[in-house]
């Protein structure tokens, strides 16, 4: 695998196709923290994400034969991992199984916001934001998640979802507007302090 590290996605690609099996973990290596990123934000719940991670890896190496290497290997390996997590949490919660906030933890959540101003480093806020990141549609997350932990564009992020760029948008908006209203202060009325 040492021979690998700086051979590019294309190539180790076109290897592990050929059978190489160091390519392969190389390219597994390579990219298994942003699959984990992916998966861990839509399904929030830890003691889940490696199945879903391991679901994850599974189809891409089932499928990695189809896959054309003009095309960006991180924008499939994104789709692939963003449907699987999707796919995942529904069919966990249909089981009747939800995420407890307290098995969020805070790596869950950006250290700082898209534009790169100051830290989250208050734990009540990080706790208020896990919350709210809980109580919004899976679809808003995902779009959330992959627009602005993995800093996607709509158009990326509509590839990978497989929908249109309006729909896109309209799931970062929802999300953003649904956060921004969980997440507001409510002042304290007038006498309410007593």
């Amino acid at each position: 695998m040492d021979g690998h590290d700086s051979i590019s996605d294309g190539a180790l690609i076109k290897a592990a196709q050929q059978g190489d099996r160091d390519a392969a973990a190389c390219l597994y290596h390579r990219h298994v923290d942003r699959v984990h990123r992916v998966c861990y934000r839509i399904v929030l719940d830890g003691s889940q994400v490696t199945d879903c991670v391991q679901e994850v890896w599974l189809k891409v190496f089932r499928n990695l034969d189809r896959f054309e290497c003009e095309k960006s290997f991180a924008g499939w390996l994104n789709r692939v991992a963003a449907n699987t997590a999707i796919d995942y949490y529904r069919r966990w919660r249909k089981q009747g199984r939800y995420v407890g906030i307290e098995e969020v933890p805070s790596e869950a959540l950006p250290t700082e916001n898209s534009q790169g101003a100051q830290s989250l480093d208050d734990a009540a806020t990080q706790e208020r934001i896990r919350q709210a990141l809980q109580e919004i549609t899976v679809n808003q997350r995902t779009a959330f998640v992959l627009r602005y932990y993995e800093d996607m564009s709509p158009a990326q992020i509509a590839q990978v979802l497989g929908c249109r760029v309006g729909t896109v948008r309209t799931h970062v908006r929802r999300g953003l507007l649904a956060l921004r209203a969980k997440l507001a202060v409510k002042p304290i009325a007038k006498g309410a302090e007593r």
